[in-house]
């Protein structure tokens, strides 16, 4: 059990290249160890969407985040080195929207299969949903409880939540033709509520930040 099954497969081979051999292996290994405790210490009530978000993406990113910190960086740069990876991450997931779910599903599909999509992304053991609307050229819905969030929070690194927010516009920018994404706001960046939409468009749009 260690980083090659989830998201942050490359960690080992970017921690030696970016901190040299001894260092980087050094702190490749005590993320893994701690990665693997966070894993196997976790009731994942019995929802496989669930674990499967914790064990690709939330934990690897806060094993290596607790990492840095304690290897001695400060946390600006600790969230700094953790946002180029997951950055690289988000970009790999947009990828695979692009190539397989944009031509598959055209806006008015994926409109009708939203409350699927939505329980698939944001299962509700973890998360909150509420507010739905269908209008038109635009799905509109607002996450009340958010399960980076409620982690990050768990953990002591409320920090780490705006990481994930970034890695949520970038991934799905994969969708864009024909789906833009956007988020108005997020509990992360100290909003009550995140506000996320999908609108339909004919082309790449600048999507809001």
């Amino acid at each position: 059990m260690n980083y090659e099954k989830t998201e942050l497969y490359f960690l080992q081979r970017n921690a030696v290249r970016g901190f040299g051999k001894e260092d980087g292996e050094k702190i490749f290994g005590r993320a893994s160890k701690l990665y693997v405790e966070l894993v196997v210490t976790t009731d994942y009530k019995n929802s496989a969407t669930f674990e499967r978000q914790l064990r690709r993406l939330v934990y690897p990113v806060i094993a290596y985040y607790k990492t840095l910190l304690a290897f001695g960086y400060r946390e600006a740069s600790a969230l700094g080195l953790v946002r180029a990876e997951t950055s690289k991450a988000a970009k790999e997931s947009a990828g695979i929207l692009a190539a397989q779910m944009r031509p598959l599903f055209p806006f008015h599909a994926f409109k009708r299969n939203i409350k699927n999509f939505m329980e698939y992304k944001f299962p509700s053991e973890a998360w909150k949903c509420s507010g739905l609307k269908l209008r038109g050229r635009e799905i509109r819905f607002d996450i009340e409880e958010c399960l980076y969030h409620t982690i990050t929070s768990k953990f002591g690194c409320p920090e780490l939540g705006a990481v994930f927010c970034d890695y949520e516009r970038e991934a799905f920018g994969g969708l864009n033709p024909p789906i833009a994404f956007s988020a108005d706001g997020t509990i992360a960046t100290g909003h009550d509520k995140c506000r996320f939409s999908f609108a339909k468009v004919g082309g790449k749009v600048k999507k809001k930040q």
